[in-house]
Order: C-alpha cells, then sequence, then structure tokens
C-alpha cells in the first residue's frame, strides 16, 4: 500500500470512518458501545458529547481512567513521520485507514512496540512512502471500502487485539487496585423477579432493585411468543430464540462475577437443558458501566456477543430499552 499524501483525502476518510462508527453504534452518556463486542470509544473531550473531530480512545477502561488504543485524523503533510495514524491506498484505489503498531504505558499496560504483532495476533501491512517502505510498522484499523457493518466490525476486532497485547505485554495498574474497582460496580440483585424487596445488612434494612424479570418481559413484548425460556433437570435459561439460534443470558451487573456466572450458564445450559444444535450465545448487561477491554477480548475469544440495555423511568417502574443491534440480532 502506499500513503496518502492529500490532507483532503486524509480528512474526508477520517470523517466517513468517525461518521461510520457513530452512526453505527450506541451511543451512552459519554462513549459509544460497539454492540455485539463490547467495545467501547470515546472522543476523550475532543469535541461535544456524542460528536468526533480528531481523536478517538477506543477501548475504554472505566476502571483504569485510561483507553486501549488512540485514532487520530491523519498529517497528510507529516507523511509516515508524523500522528500514530495514516491513510493509506493499495492498487484498486481502495483507502484503508492504518495504525502504527505502538501502545503508550498506560493504567492498562507497559508500553509495546517491538513485539506488538506477537501479542496482538495482527499481520503488518508494508506501507510505502516516497518509494521505500516504511521504517514503521503499520496495521490495518478498517478498509474504508467496506460496508459501514464491515467497518465497525474490523475497528472492533482492531481495539480487541490491542487489548490482547496489552494484556499479555503486563504492567499498569496494581491488581489490587483492579479488585477494588470491580467490587465498587453496579448489581442490581440476581433474582428473576421484578420487585422491590428489603434485604437486612450490618447497618440496618435496605430495598434491593431487582431487575432481571422488568429486563425479560420488555424483551418478551418486542419478540414475543418466539422468545421463550426452555428448562429441564431444575435448570432455566434466560432466554432462547429458536429461529434466531440464540441462547440469551440476562445479567444485571457488569461486576466480574456477573460475567464469569453468565458465561458458565451459556456454556452450560444446552447440555443442561437439552438444546439442540450449537446456539450462538448472547450476554446482555446494563450500559451504565462499560466493560473492561480485556473482558470484551476474552468475551470475543469465547465467541459469546455482548450487547447492552439501558433503565429509565423510576425505581418503582423501570423502563428497559434494548439497542436496534440486539433486537436485529434476535429478529435474524
Amino acid at each position: 500500500m502506499k500513503i496518502v499524501s492529500v490532507q483532503d483525502k486524509c480528512d474526508a476518510a477520517f470523517r466517513q470512518w468517525a461518521d461510520t462508527l457513530i452512526n453505527n453504534t450506541q451511543f451512552t452518556r459519554n462513549y459509544w458501545t460497539i454492540e455485539g463486542k463490547g467495545v467501547n470509544f470515546s472522543n476523550y473531550g475532543h469535541g461535544e458529547p456524542g460528536e468526533i473531530t480528531r481523536e478517538v480512545m477506543l477501548g475504554v477502561d472505566p476502571s483504569t481512567g485510561n483507553s486501549t488504543v488512540k485514532i487520530v485524523k491523519p498529517n497528510a503533510e507529516k507523511l509516515d513521520k508524523g500522528p500514530v495514524t495514516v491513510l493509506a491506498e493499495d492498487e484498486q484505489g481502495r483507502h484503508y485507514l492504518l495504525r502504527e503498531g505502538r501502545l503508550q504505558k498506560n493504567n492498562i499496560s507497559n508500553f509495546v512496540k517491538d513485539n506488538f504483532s506477537e501479542l496482538s495476533g495482527l499481520s503488518e501491512v508494508p506501507l510505502i512512502v516516497d518509494g521505500k517502505i516504511s521504517k514503521r510498522h503499520w496495521y490495518i484499523v478498517a478498509n474504508l471500502a467496506s460496508t459501514p457493518n464491515e467497518i465497525v466490525a474490523q475497528t472492533a476486532a482492531f481495539s480487541i487485539a490491542c487489548a490482547r497485547a496489552r494484556n499479555l505485554a503486563g504492567g499498569g495498574k496494581h491488581s489490587d487496585d483492579i479488585d477494588k474497582e470491580e467490587e465498587s460496580r453496579p448489581t442490581y440483585g440476581m433474582d428473576e423477579k421484578g420487585r422491590l424487596t428489603k434485604r437486612t445488612t450490618p447497618g440496618g434494612n435496605i430495598q434491593v432493585h431487582e431487575l432481571q424479570d422488568y429486563v425479560y418481559s420488555a424483551l418478551k413484548n418486542i419478540i414475543g411468543e418466539e422468545l421463550r425460556k426452555p428448562k429441564n433437570n431444575g435448570y432455566c435459561v434466560d432466554g432462547f430464540i429458536s429461529r434466531a439460534n440464540l441462547l440469551i443470558e440476562i445479567k444485571t451487573g457488569t461486576a466480574a462475577h456477573c460475567i464469569y456466572e453468565g458465561i458458565g450458564q451459556l456454556l452450560l445450559y444446552p447440555s443442561l437443558i437439552g438444546i439442540k444444535g450449537t446456539p450462538d450465545r448472547a450476554l446482555i448487561v446494563p450500559d451504565d458501566r462499560p466493560l473492561r477491554p480485556i473482558m470484551a477480548a476474552a468475551l470475543d475469544a469465547a465467541n459469546i456477543a455482548i450487547f447492552t440495555y439501558s433503565i429509565e423511568g423510576s425505581v418503582e417502574a423501570p423502563h428497559i430499552i434494548f439497542s436496534d443491534a440486539f433486537i436485529n440480532r434476535c429478529r435474524a
């Protein structure tokens, strides 16, 4: 591939990529979520909320206050001597957004560069600059000639690969600090019924809002009778849609133990209950706290899709809103 040295083309390509992400992802508060992958990204204050101007941080990590990898608007004048992102063109004239295989040290991991390809599992793309191969090492973020859904999926895959590289590189915030953060993640109770209950604690009685049945009921209202809860041998799934071949597990929190439990249920229920074939697996979680990038990468490796839902309304009558991507998958 050859580097593109015309700024107008770089600007247009970055704008296309950014707008594709914005228009095909879920925006919540100050970040976007790539549904199905659990990858979150932010403009990190560069522009108004919901706006991307010149910088995107992929893989928001709420436990550390950092993100996995930064993508910036290419600077054509500096060719491959400038920012970590460039625009390249292949022999067919297709444009690609490329990112250098270099991850700065932060609260997630140590510095990654020389072994980026090994740690991430990505293949380097030789980049021609002024007739010579660039001395820096470049990797594809997205093929901009692809469909919008493919561009989003490619971007998510790049972010996940970078999260994998950071995890294998080690370092970053001390594990004890992460454990404390995980314990503080919201969880609304594990019961099946949507109700308010009282629980006794050392400080007295508290009310706990149990949301799981509210979430199931909201989904049932949308999907209808195709959403079922198969049960057998004393076990019952949260949801199964035969036509979509989709097994669903609902979680009301994003703490590590919630995710661990959901994964175990998704993996074991087909055998425990007797669901024929190999269903696709989806974990749905509230969008009030993003997953850590390394958890998103682990779920991707386990071939488990991750979707989110929003909670609006009052405590007594919560209103559950699902993403379009999740509903479309349920109806596939």
